[in-house]
């Protein structure tokens, strides 16, 4: 046998403490915080991407249906066939408005979005401050300055020494 013995001691975790609670919750609270703008935008896009392929498709209906309309009234077809075609196309026209409304509604939801993330990443600068100061201290703290040498004290005046009473009513005779 050899004699050396392992040792099954592990080394010690960092003591978590309120310095490393604020940095670490900066640190997510900011990453969060532009996932979830970069998400609500692309969310955003999305659905404007939506209404769009719903307009387009709702467009490619319209210009069928006029086209219908027109070969039947070129056919002189009865005035039935005529009115169902006129209100289908109707029924699509008003469809379109509303979407083409809805974009507009999107679009402006959109660029206020854009406004409000750009405010919001701004100012959440500040956990990038506070996460930096939380480290510094935390460094500091960890790895002091080294000790400066002390000065000795300056050396203290004696305060000058209160006169006899007899000399002070002497000077005062002599002013006289």
């Amino acid at each position: 046998m050899t004699g050396q013995v392992k040792s099954s001691a592990k080394p010690a975790a960092p003591i978590t403490t309120p310095l490393h609670l604020l940095q670490t919750l900066t640190r997510t609270l900011h990453e969060h915080l532009g996932e979830a703008c970069g998400q609500a935008e692309a969310d955003a896009e999305k659905a404007l991407d939506k209404l769009q392929r719903q307009l387009d498709k709702l467009t490619g209906k319209r210009s069928d249906a006029a086209s219908k309309l027109k070969s039947k009234e070129a056919e002189e077809r009865g005035e039935k066939a005529l009115n169902k075609s006129r209100s289908k196309l109707a029924e699509l026209d008003s469809a379109i408005e509303q979407l083409k409304q809805a974009q507009k509604e999107a679009q402006a939801y959109l660029r206020q979005l854009r406004n409000d993330v750009r405010q919001t990443l701004r100012l959440a600068k500040g956990f990038e401050r506070i996460e930096q100061q939380a480290a510094q201290a935390i460094d500091k703290r960890d790895n002091p300055p080294a000790a400066r040498p002390r000065r000795k004290p300056a050396a203290r005046r004696k305060p000058p020494a209160k006169k006899p009473a007899a000399s002070s009513e002497q000077s005062d005779s002599s002013i006289s």
